[in-house]
């Protein structure tokens, strides 16, 4: 059982869906597909209902027409029949659906989480009818099914939480019984159902993370991940031109590269894969016969596989001088975190256990004045003193075992310093497979591409000359387990 996920730019066109979907039909039955809105649909989307919301009526049908072009040039190329009408027919239904969502919210004068959710669904929702009807042109059996019937959430809007357990068994009731039809089950990624019935849509990296859920519910022998990028890479190419690919990540590597701000992957999409051992594979619809990036339980090798850098942070320190203030002082921190929805990057105690330092997310606050504020509110009762840098970045360098080797994150030190970087803060993960740096922002770039000259590009590419292609892959037996 294979489960592929197609993003949006591999189904960004006539010719995107129709590779993608030549792609899905060399995979060995059963098999089901997760596909995004092309590329450029969710935006559009979006911008229909802010026009709804501001009463831009003109704007909003200028928009609506674009996303209407957008899946009509997809349908064109599907042939003259009853199924292309059917199809015809489901899509319209779903334009009329978003036209009534936008009038409401128009009404309304405020684009609400639950409709904006509503709205951007419908990317999505006629992708997956697109794809189908493609795969059956092609003389496959296939059926799309709309995940807000398959993927059980909580009720967040634009960041909903997903139900394994519900999940589990809305597949087994809407998608194994197609399976076991010898069906295609095109599915739609990013959204999922509330308690009340509702859609829900997953927030970043929604898709690839539908993938792994469904994956998971179905108990998957691989989830593939097709993008546009052929695999992981050492460092963003755009900032070091010599960023190589990285044939086997084991899953804590990925989790902690997704997590430091590598693009390929979100830290959520790699979590259901790791709780039932399923392998996920990272792999480009531009160069569909390159194996990509195999991610599974075990790392092959412990050794420094990439780096990467994650900007736009702010560094905070709250300085205790109580020692039994400091659980109170801590949790009251973390719970203004929490309520605020900000993400905490990295978190840590001086040896002192008089400083705590965090690393968050800088969209929540913007900038210094207001997180302090908050701080100092929550932090009423203790006696603290709270120090905050805006602009940050942290660099992460990653692998399994890595960090544990001697002297390494001292060497590394050593790097950023001999290349003027200032290091703000730094730490070796408990888990020896990330050793990170916080540093001023402006030098993250140089800082980035130091750390990886020293580290990856050092190492003889030898290794990445002899892989084998993945037509020769696909041709040999796979064991599982």
């Amino acid at each position: 059982m294979i489960v592929l996920k197609f993003g949006g730019t591999s189904v960004g066109s006539l010719e995107r869906v129709r590779e993608a979907a030549a792609i899905a039909a060399t995979q060995p039955a059963p098999r089901a597909v997760v596909v995004s809105a092309a590329s450029g649909v969710t935006n559009l989307l979006l911008e229909a209902g802010r026009q709804a919301a501001s009463g831009d009526r003109s704007g909003m049908a200028a928009t609506i027409a674009a996303i209407v072009e957008k899946h009509q040039s997809v349908l064109a190329g599907l042939p003259e029949g009853p199924d292309k009408v059917e199809t015809a027919n489901r899509i319209s239904d779903l334009h009329t659906a978003l036209e009534l969502t936008l009038a409401d919210v128009a009404v309304a004068g405020d684009l609400s989480a639950k409709h904006s959710d509503r709205i951007v669904a419908t990317g999505e929702k006629v992708m997956s009818l697109l794809m189908a009807a493609t795969l059956r042109s092609n003389g496959h059996l296939a059926e799309a099914v709309f995940a807000d019937r398959v993927i059980a959430t909580d009720g967040r809007y634009g960041s909903a939480r997903p139900d394994r357990d519900r999940t589990r068994e809305q597949a087994d009731a809407v998608v194994r019984p197609l399976l076991d039809e010898a069906k295609t089950v095109v599915m739609t990624g990013f959204i999922g159902c509330a308690p009340d019935g509702t859609t829900t849509t997953l927030g970043r990296g929604g898709s690839d993370y539908s993938a792994t859920l469904l994956g998971a519910a179905l108990q998957a022998d691989e989830v593939q991940i097709w993008t546009d990028v052929p695999g992981v890479l050492s460092a963003d190419p755009r900032l070091v031109p010599d960023a190589r690919e990285v044939p086997h990540l084991g899953f804590e590597e990925a989790q902690e590269l997704a997590h430091f701000g590598a693009k390929v992957l979100h830290p959520r999409t790699i979590r259901p894969a790791v709780a039932l051992d399923i392998p996920v594979r990272i792999l480009s619809t531009f160069a569909p016969h390159e194996p990509g990036t195999l991610v599974t339980r075990e790392s092959a090798s412990d050794h420094l596989k990439a780096v990467t850098a994650m900007k736009n942070l702010i560094l905070l320190t709250v300085d205790v001088p109580e020692l039994e203030d400091l659980s109170g002082a801590a949790s009251a921190v973390f719970g203004a975190l929490y309520e605020d929805r900000t993400e905490v990057v990295l978190a840590a105690q001086a040896s002192s256990r008089r400083r705590m330092t965090y690393l968050i997310e800088a969209g929540t606050y913007g900038g210094c004045g207001r997180v302090c504020a908050r701080l100092n509110d929550v932090l009423s009762d203790y006696e603290v003193e709270i120090g905050c840098t805006e602009d940050v970045a942290i660099l992460a360098a990653v692998g399994q075992g890595a960090a544990d080797q001697t002297r390494a994150l001292s060497r590394m030190l050593a790097v950023l310093q001999r290349e003027g970087v200032p290091v703000l803060a730094s730490n070796q993960q408990v888990s020896n497979v990330a050793m990170v740096a916080a540093v001023p922002q402006r030098f993250a770039d140089r800082g980035l591409l130091a750390i990886h000259d020293e580290f990856v590009s050092s190492r003889p590419s030898g290794a990445k000359l002899r892989r084998q292609r993945r037509s020769r892959l696909l041709a040999e037996p796979v064991q599982v387990g």
